[in-house]
């Protein structure tokens, strides 16, 4: 049977399934004496072109200046975390802050946006051990 007949045979909803994971913050679970777990989602390919955009600072004429590290790390948590919802107004407005970047620089230490991170970025196809398996194969 052909990769296409295979695909026509598949079930599109579960084919194109956007995956999920709950993950937990021990740190806070500790501090909130029950479990903390926030929902993260995969992110689709234009959502991370779009960041990767915005790690590159050009210069005024056009030509490359630097590379901004920190806001594509708070890009890929402002769409990747799923739950809670850190948009909220209401959650905002109890904390006194004004931004969800603001949010998670408060609530997670900085590993934590690290390893958050690393697990959208996972979830997204970008797993480092299928590209060192990749690479053994290869050699």
């Amino acid at each position: 049977m052909s990769i296409i007949d295979k695909l026509l045979q598949a079930d599109a909803g579960s084919l194109f399934e956007v995956p999920t994971k709950k993950y937990e913050i021990k740190r806070l679970s500790k501090k909130l004496k029950e479990k903390f777990e926030i929902e993260l989602t995969a992110l689709p390919p234009d959502r991370y072109a779009e960041i990767q955009r915005a790690q590159i600072e050009l210069t005024k004429k056009g030509s490359f200046h630097d590379i901004e590290m920190f806001t594509p790390k708070m890009l890929t948590l402002l769409y990747g975390i799923k739950e809670p919802n850190i948009k909220d107004k209401r959650l905002l407005s109890h904390f006194n802050l004004v931004t969800p970047k603001q949010f998670i620089t408060k609530l997670f230490l900085a590993g934590e946006i690290d390893n958050i991170k690393n697990e959208i970025d996972k979830l997204s196809g970008y797993d480092k051990d299928d590209a060192e398996t990749d690479e053994e194969i290869k050699n």
